[in-house]
């Protein structure tokens, strides 16, 4: 009786889970008509939420204290270091984190991600930028994910057949989740080696293809033809270059999800064109340059509850799109993801002081280098010097892009080096701008 009833609640979970994805599924919107439509959807998102955070989470309590749910901006942020450091008291949920970090360690040693701690799912970011990030998340929230991810990425009914192939470091419970006699999931490690996982590629031929762009630049590169219904990028920056090439090879838009640790932030419409989630969240601005459209987002998440994401301040550099998208939706658009500050070049200027530049002006002066460019890195290693790759290597290359952007901000002129190109896709993050030190 025990075992018969111990069945029926997880077929009833299972249940209600695929029916949580198709609700989240049918109820994700298109496209939004109005601004005072997305506006009063956040609005009574975050004073529901943040009375619940409030309530269970013993390090929000604390670092909002004296002021009122109403004047919820005033909060003061978080980032990843401060969630990381305070993590026990940040959930909402009784979960020892300690035992959280060895499920998830253990995890990616056996490359099993199905075990769950309490029935909530433990995972780790990338760490590119030199601390790891943790993600806790209940069932509940996984089926969200599931539907908002099929409802942004089938471009079809959830009924009808897909086959869909996942570039990933890391396997989740969640495409476990959603798999059915319709919708197939087939995951390819990327801590495998790659020829392997091309060859199986070209074997299960997938309708949809999702991976890093690094990935699926190797695709192009190594002409691998397969017809896909649509690709979509996760997971690092894509650059204009590696767009280009990688449409030019699958003649297809190149789609994105823009997800992080810190959820799910944006995904393109039919145009191809990024919008902003503001359905689920608010994404407040940190103005790098206003008038360029740069900021750093601050997002407020009322659909993140086991481990919530208020007024927390990411690194990452994104464009505002000036224009208006032919699709229509009142969603914010963002024009391009240029890189993290952790990308952003620091050098000594004539006068002494330190002068940043971010990574779009590198890129840029990059590019200018030569006409034939196919793909390039450039690494800025101390104040004084920069490793530049680039393929392929021209016989002479045209220096005045850099020269401009040092006369132009001032900056005593760096060393600029020249190593051979080398990258090979692999499990670690494509960064083609970064700073080393």
């Amino acid at each position: 009786m025990a075992a018969e009833t111990k069945l029926g609640r997880m077929f009833g979970g299972v249940m209600m889970g695929k029916l949580s994805t198709l609700w989240t599924f049918y109820s994700t919107p298109r496209r939004f008509k109005s601004r005072a439509r997305i506006k009063k959807i956040q609005e009574k998102g975050m004073a529901k939420h943040i009375k619940m955070v409030r309530k269970k989470s013993r390090f929000f309590s604390r670092h909002w204290k004296g002021i009122p749910d109403e004047d919820w901006r005033r909060f003061p942020l978080v980032n990843k270091e401060i969630m990381m450091e305070n993590l026990q008291e940040y959930l909402t949920v009784d979960i020892d984190v300690e035992s959280a970090k060895k499920m998830a360690v253990e995890a990616e040693k056996s490359r099993d991600f199905n075990q769950t701690l309490k029935g909530y799912t433990v995972g780790f970011s990338s760490g590119t930028s030199g601390s790891r990030g943790m993600h806790i998340v209940s069932q509940a929230e996984q089926d969200r994910w599931a539907g908002y991810m099929l409802a942004r990425g089938l471009d079809g009914s959830i009924f009808g057949k897909h086959k869909i192939g996942l570039f990933l470091r890391a396997n989740s419970n969640t495409y476990q989740s959603v798999s059915s006699s319709r919708i197939k999931f087939q995951f390819y490690d990327l801590l495998r080696p790659l020829q392997d996982l091309v060859s199986e590629l070209m074997h299960d031929r997938p309708d949809i293809l999702i991976a890093p762009p690094s990935i699926l630049r190797y695709l192009a590169d190594e002409k691998i033809m397969i017809q896909f219904r649509k690709i979509v990028s996760v997971a690092e920056v894509l650059t204009p270059l590696d767009r280009g090439i990688i449409e030019q090879h699958f003649r297809c838009i190149v789609h994105q999800f823009y997800t992080s640790t810190e959820g799910e932030i944006a995904a393109t419409c039919e145009h191809g064109t990024l919008h902003l989630n503001e359905e689920t969240m608010v994404i407040e601005k940190e103005w790098i340059d206003k008038e360029k459209g740069q900021f750093h987002p601050i997002i407020s998440d009322f659909k993140r509850k086991t481990q919530p994401i208020i007024r927390y301040r990411q690194n990452d550099i994104l464009v505002l799109k000036k224009d208006p998208c032919p699709c229509g939706d009142a969603r914010q658009a963002i024009s391009e993801i240029i890189g993290r500050q952790d990308d952003i070049f620091e050098f000594e200027s004539t006068s002494g002081k330190r002068e940043i530049v971010v990574p779009d002006l590198i890129r840029r002066a990059t590019l200018q280098m030569s006409k034939q460019i196919e793909s390039y890195f450039v690494e800025q290693i101390n104040t004084n010097e920069i490793n530049v790759m680039i393929r392929p290597k021209p016989d002479q290359v045209d220096m005045s892009g850099f020269d401009q952007l040092w006369a132009s901000k001032d900056i005593i002129p760096p060393k600029v080096n020249f190593p051979e190109y080398e990258y090979q896709p692999s499990a670690v993050k494509m960064r083609r701008i970064r700073r080393s030190f």
